[in-house]
């Protein structure tokens, strides 16, 4: 059965610390706060992959996300919900990670962020690196493990892959350049790198750049696709009206100890005790304003979809309607003050 949706919302808040700026293109569209976030224009959610905290900010091999932190808002206390990976995009997307506990090929019927959307008329589109290197919307994976269906929640809701409009909303992320310069961006977006992108790597040889031996030459292949991808949104007609820009990380990163072979499983926000899936980056990146925050309050992946649930009154899902413990995060993207 589907989890029912609630509509309540509590705004929880916490101080704001403005941080040093760094040279990066300025927020575009600038206007002025309001009391109650419900005029998102776009959301685009960018899912990066297996890298914790430490191991980015203060890391030379990542200019862009250390430029960014610096110049955008920052949650220096946000948290991967579990691990592995698939369950963190599921709690990114229903507000929990509803019995998926692996990586393994799944098909789940709860109600989900596409219900949501569609509900309020939003539109919506998932871009998917190497997703044309597929045979089938279903395959497991394609490239030689570039493409991992794992990175893909939307098509493990039942209602998703059983609808061949909605499966028609899954593309390859070659797709975005035309869409942005077209104009015709769906409201709420979702870019899931491929392996070689994303920082997680593949199961390769060590003298292939994308094998999970070469921690840094990945950590620097992502922090270039994230550069050119925010360059390529903010400097487009969809960088218009109260638009954001999130990027995470799914999960920290891989140390072959601890639960589920992670070392650090911390966690906030209704994740099991001792089964967190780590301290990562969040930054938000907003056209409405240029002023940087950070965030102590502890947030993760389910804290994010409160926050565009919240801004365009979706109502909420599983987790998401514990607005005591996970609460969407208005102190960085311009909420109540």
């Amino acid at each position: 059965m589907k989890t029912p949706s609630v509509s309540a919302r509590v705004t929880v808040l916490s101080p704001l610390l403005l941080i040093v700026g760094m040279l990066l293109p300025s927020p575009l569209g600038a206007q002025e706060h309001h009391s109650e976030r419900n005029n998102f224009k776009h959301v685009f959610v960018i899912m990066m992959e297996n890298t914790g905290y430490n191991a980015l900010i203060g890391n030379a091999n990542a200019p862009f996300v250390n430029a960014a932190a610096s110049r955008y808002s920052l949650a220096t206390n946000y948290f991967g919900v579990t691990h592995p990976s698939q369950p963190n995009y599921i709690a990114a997307t229903s507000g929990s990670t509803n019995g998926v506990a692996d990586d393994n090929d799944t098909t789940i019927d709860v109600t989900n962020i596409v219900d949501q959307l569609d509900a309020k008329h939003k539109r919506w589109k998932a871009y998917m690196q190497s997703y044309s290197l597929c045979v089938t919307p279903l395959d497991h994976a394609c490239g030689n493990q570039l493409y991992e269906r794992k990175h893909n929640p939307f098509i493990s809701y039942q209602d998703v892959q059983s609808n061949p409009a909605r499966v028609a909303n899954i593309v390859d992320f070659t797709q975005l350049s035309a869409d942005l310069a077209s104009g015709h961006v769906a409201d709420y977006v979702w870019i899931s790198p491929d392996q070689c992108h994303d920082m997680h790597g593949r199961a390769s040889t060590p003298d292939d750049p994308c094998d999970f031996s070469q921690i840094q030459a990945l950590i620097a292949s992502g922090d270039a696709f994230l550069k050119s991808t925010v360059h390529a949104i903010t400097h487009s007609k969809a960088w218009t009206g109260d638009s954001v820009i999130f990027i995470a990380w799914d999960e920290s990163d891989f140390t072959g100890s601890g639960f589920n072979g992670f070392g650090d499983d911390s966690g906030c926000c209704d994740s099991v005790p001792g089964q967190g899936g780590g301290r990562v980056v969040m930054i938000a990146i907003t056209s409405h304003s240029d002023d940087p925050r950070t965030s102590s309050v502890p947030y993760n992946h389910q804290s994010m979809l409160a926050t565009i649930q919240d801004g365009w009154h979706l109502g909420c899902l599983a987790f998401t309607c514990d607005t005591a413990n996970v609460p969407p995060m208005n102190d960085l993207v311009g909420g109540d003050e």
